[in-house]
């Protein structure tokens, strides 16, 4: 992953990942963007953004903006996510980008197919 952002995994950490995903579309999508995804962190917008998703307990480390124009599928998926930069281990921030690069790839909370954190919660160590 090229990016200035901080706690990144990386390429190889977030395709090994992927590899959980059951649906081959999604898994294929979401090994694509591990590689080719642009990742924006940098500013205080995005960070209040992080801040704001952020829950009880619940850390977010990235998030994906949906545009109702421009649906997204694992054949035409987002270009870009928003990485959060908050510390977790390797395997959480592993996670945690293919969670975010499955919605990228259009994938949706309590869809399953293997996708880490399945209910918009990934628990961490």
């Amino acid at each position: 992953m090229s990016s200035t952002c901080r706690e990144l995994p990386t390429v190889e950490e977030c395709q090994a990942a992927a590899q959980a995903i059951t649906h081959d579309c999604l898994r294929t999508c979401v090994e694509l963007q591990c590689s080719g995804v642009k990742i924006n962190c940098g500013s205080a917008e995005i960070q209040k953004l992080c801040k704001a998703q952020s829950s009880e307990g619940i850390v977010a480390l990235g998030y994906v903006v949906r545009f109702s124009d421009r649906p997204t599928s694992c054949d035409n998926p987002s270009s870009e996510i928003n990485w959060c930069e908050q510390p977790a281990s390797r395997d959480c921030r592993a996670k945690a980008m293919v969670h975010e690069l499955a919605h990228s790839c259009g994938w949706r909370h309590n869809q399953g197919l293997g996708v880490p954190g399945d209910d918009g919660n990934l628990p961490c160590d």
